[in-house]
């Protein structure tokens, strides 16, 4: 197995990250904290591609534990990585992209409120 600091970290990015998006997507009708309701309402399409990119991290996680463990070759593994590789390009500059257009989107709002 790599470093012990690694694999730690790596084993709670393949725990933590699908929690995250399974809890996410559960509550996606009835958000339990503003931020989410806010997202959901607001914003669904960088708020889905958010949770698919965290879905994809996890994805990569899996695969490098699944290295480290020894139960896929380490052939295998490096393959699968520009399968995930470009998706997870893609899916990172239209994150950024949709977030600085949310972040646009409430500079006007909060404008719009003030001269109210």
């Amino acid at each position: 197995m790599g470093t012990e600091p690694n694999f730690l970290v790596t084993l709670l990015c393949a725990i933590v990250l699908p929690l995250i998006v399974m809890f996410n997507v559960r509550d996606r009708h009835a958000p339990s904290s503003p931020l989410s309701a806010y997202m959901w309402r607001e914003q669904p399409l960088l708020w889905t591609l958010g949770l698919v990119f965290l879905s994809v991290l996890a994805l990569f996680s899996m695969i490098d534990l699944a290295v480290q463990a020894g139960w896929i070759s380490g052939v295998l593994g490096k393959a699968a990585v520009p399968w995930l590789g470009i998706p997870l390009l893609a899916l990172s500059i239209a994150v950024v992209v949709l977030a600085l257009r949310a972040v646009r989107q409430a500079v006007r709002k909060g404008r719009q409120a003030g001269t109210r």
